[in-house]
């Protein structure tokens, strides 16, 4: 059985970052590009685990990793951040990992 992202340390996440990124290094070189897609989600939600989700406010804008619209948070949910992106009303979840402060943009 295959244990959960939830469940691992925080060195046992940076590792299978490591891994990942391996991984997906390798499929990039194979030329599968669903497959590269795949592994960039799931470096995402590992990453997600090793943000401090106190350090997002609800209400502010926030860039996310390539979109171009500022994403309005709305709540934080476990590792990922709900709201919508200026210009919108569809309410969509985020990983915190690709969530970024304006000021960093």
């Amino acid at each position: 059985m295959e244990t959960r992202m939830s469940q691992l340390s925080k060195y046992e996440l940076e590792m299978l970052v490591t891994k990942l990124n391996e991984q997906k290094r390798k499929a990039e070189q194979h030329g599968n590009m669903s497959e590269v897609e795949v592994v960039i989600r799931k470096i995402a939600m590992a990453q997600s685990y090793l943000v401090d989700a106190s350090q997002f406010e609800t209400g502010q804008l926030y860039q996310v990793e390539g979109e171009e619209a500022a994403f309005e948070l709305h709540f934080v949910n476990g590792v990922m951040g709900w709201g919508h992106f200026v210009g919108t009303v569809n309410e969509v979840a985020i990983p915190l990992a690709l969530i970024h402060s304006e000021e960093g943009a």
